[in-house]
Parts: C-alpha cells; sequence; structure tokens
C-alpha cells in the first residue's frame, strides 16, 4: 500500500501545471465511485471527501484511505494519505500547523468520529510502520514533505475521542 503512495508522488514530481488535466475533463473519483467520508480539521480549515485508495487519481481529488489499513471508529491505524502541492491537491499543505490537541472529525454514513492529534513527526519514505494496525482507534495521517520536495513524509497520529 505504501508503494502505491510512493509512486503516486513520483508521478506528480513529474506533471507541472500546464500538462495537468483540466478537472473538468475527468470526474473526480469521489463523485464516480463514492467517498467513503469526509474529514474536517477546524484549525487549518479543511474539510475534505476521503477517498478509497492512495493512487494518483484518487489523491487528485481527494485524501485518501489505505487500503487494508482500519476503519473510522473502530479499533485500528485509519491511515489517510494526501498531496501537497502548488497546482492540486493542496489539501495537506497546512497539515504541518496540526498540533497535539488539535481535533479532527470524520464523518461517514455510520457516524462521525472525533480524533484527537497526540503527535506530529517526521519520517523517511521507507519507514512505513506508521501504517502498521494498532491495538486501539487511531488515525494517522500521511503526507509529503517538504512542499513540492517530497524527500520525507510529514505523520500527524490522533487517537478517537
Amino acid at each position: 500500500m505504501i508503494n502505491a503512495f510512493q509512486k503516486t508522488i513520483q508521478q506528480a514530481d513529474t506533471k507541472d501545471s500546464s500538462s495537468e488535466e483540466k478537472s473538468s475533463d475527468k470526474k473526480s473519483p469521489a463523485l464516480n465511485q463514492g467517498a467513503i467520508g469526509i474529514m474536517i480539521i477546524p484549525k487549518i480549515n479543511l474539510n475534505v471527501a476521503i477517498g478509497e485508495g492512495v493512487d494518483l487519481d484518487t489523491l487528485k481529488y481527494t485524501v485518501g484511505h489505505f487500503p487494508g489499513t482500519g476503519q473510522p471508529g473502530k479499533p485500528g491505524n485509519f491511515c489517510v494519505a494526501g498531496h501537497r502541492s502548488y497546482t492540486y491537491s493542496e489539501y495537506f499543505n497546512r497539515l504541518n500547523e496540526v498540533t497535539s490537541g488539535d481535533e479532527i472529525i470524520i464523518k461517514t454514513k455510520k457516524g462521525e468520529y472525533k480524533y484527537k492529534v497526540y503527535n506530529s513527526f517526521v519520517v523517511e519514505p521507507s519507514q512505513v510502520s506508521v501504517l502498521n494496525p494498532t491495538k486501539n482507534a487511531e488515525l494517522t495521517l500521511v503526507t509529503c514533505t517538504p512542499i513540492r520536495v517530497a524527500s520525507h513524509r510529514l505523520i500527524v497520529k490522533a487517537r478517537l475521542e
């Protein structure tokens, strides 16, 4: 699953704004396949659909749930990836501003789940252990850092309240 995300990073870095498809040229995967939920991070004024998968098409229009990781509100590690870009998929551009104690809300058809951030840190792209299952209900957000360089991954960890 991390390989799919790594591939989207490489593909996104090779594109520039002149070669990207216009949003009207292709429908959003979230609209075509249905979002699995909505993520709200009040501190950074983020309100975005969560798509299933971390492929380039999904992450172009939404943030994406890593297949095989936990589900919102249930024990396990619900892992979500998003791009930080100047041209599209700016959803996690301000993720570095999220700190311990901040709230992240996940809304699904089954309910609303409030998570509280307890840690944020930077790892090498090869450190995929951040996606490992957890005993308790946790949320892990993953994005590239620094913006447009993508040499590392910014990780934000939160626990279900």
